[in-house]
């Protein structure tokens, strides 16, 4: 597997020139999330912003030359294939800024690009915080309001097996792993990954304290994988050498935005795979600032 990821700086003038397509989620108190949008939309290239609403509802504004074109709300599971397919989405070159959409989002868009309407091209792209506000005590971070009942991801949903291995990406918070193994029953193995930011090395230590009870208790399997908190290409690659083509897998996406697109990217090769997730509620003003830029390239994983 060839690891596409580079810096957007070095890649800025041939987005400019050759993307035909942003999507991205609305703006927030998170200055990140509005980066890609003013940069796509001061030139007058399309841009579509998506937000997921209630009843499985998708409400999307298409703007093109600044202008709004569309502005309306669809079902998201049968609604948003005919959406990319009125967008002419198969003869385009699509980025995705996951920094401005949710986790549920990330993951059920990467599936409709790369399986089922497949672009010219595929872009992602993530945004590093200069740092997060919501640290609590030493060694706590407090990024979610709440989290909500674990459910499987739109699209990733599997009927549940007798042994199967949960693959849990591990974040800050430990008590959304405690929620998800309580959750899931029937686990024959369990693989915890720990990511860990390059910029921040102590974050690995946080990641690890906050989880460290658990794992202690739960993974009889002393071995615990650790993975580039940024890295797609990393991530997946962990999921193929650890899990097994004919193993029933479940993923639980618990920590940063590559990690959950990673999970799907796997689910959309591996066939036995279940996504679940706990539907966490974000804090608003979570990050400060705007630190590296990181572009991925995943053309190599789109289904022709």
């Amino acid at each position: 597997m060839i690891r596409e990821e580079f810096s957007f700086c070095d890649m800025a003038d041939y987005l400019y020139n050759n993307n035909d397509l942003l999507i991205v989620g609305p703006a927030s108190e998170d200055e990140r999330s509005s980066f890609f949008f003013n940069e796509w939309n001061s030139r007058g290239k399309d841009v579509l912003v998506v937000e997921r609403v209630e009843d499985e509802k998708l409400h999307f504004r298409y703007l093109h030359n600044g202008q709004v074109i569309r502005d309306s709300c669809i079902d998201l599971c049968m609604g948003t294939p005919r959406l990319l397919h009125y967008l002419n989405v198969e003869r385009k070159s699509v980025l995705l800024d996951m920094s401005s959409l949710d986790h549920v989002l990330i993951m059920f868009l990467t599936k409709q690009l790369v399986q089922q309407v497949v672009p010219r091209g595929f872009f992602a792209s993530y945004i590093r915080p200069e740092q997060y506000s919501s640290q609590t005590g030493s060694v706590g971070f407090s990024l979610s309001t709440q989290v909500l009942a674990i459910e499987a991801v739109p699209s990733f949903a599997k009927r549940e097996c007798d042994k199967q291995t949960l693959c849990a990406f591990l974040g800050f918070e430990g008590v959304r792993l405690k929620g998800v193994l309580e959750t899931i029953h029937n686990v024959d193995r369990f693989i915890p990954v720990v990511a860990f930011p390059s910029g921040s090395p102590q974050w690995y230590n946080v990641a690890m304290w906050n989880s460290m009870d658990i794992l202690q208790s739960e993974c009889k399997d002393p071995y615990t994988y650790k993975c580039s908190s940024e890295s797609i290409f990393e991530a997946v690659d962990i999921l193929h050498r650890s899990i097994q083509p004919d193993e029933k897998v479940v993923l639980a996406p618990l920590g940063t935005r590559p990690h959950s697109m990673a999970c799907a990217l796997f689910a959309c090769q591996h066939p036995h795979t279940r996504i679940i997730y706990d539907y966490a509620v974000e804090c608003s003003h979570r990050a400060i600032g705007i630190g590296e830029i990181k572009l991925y390239h995943l053309s190599s994983f789109l289904r022709i």
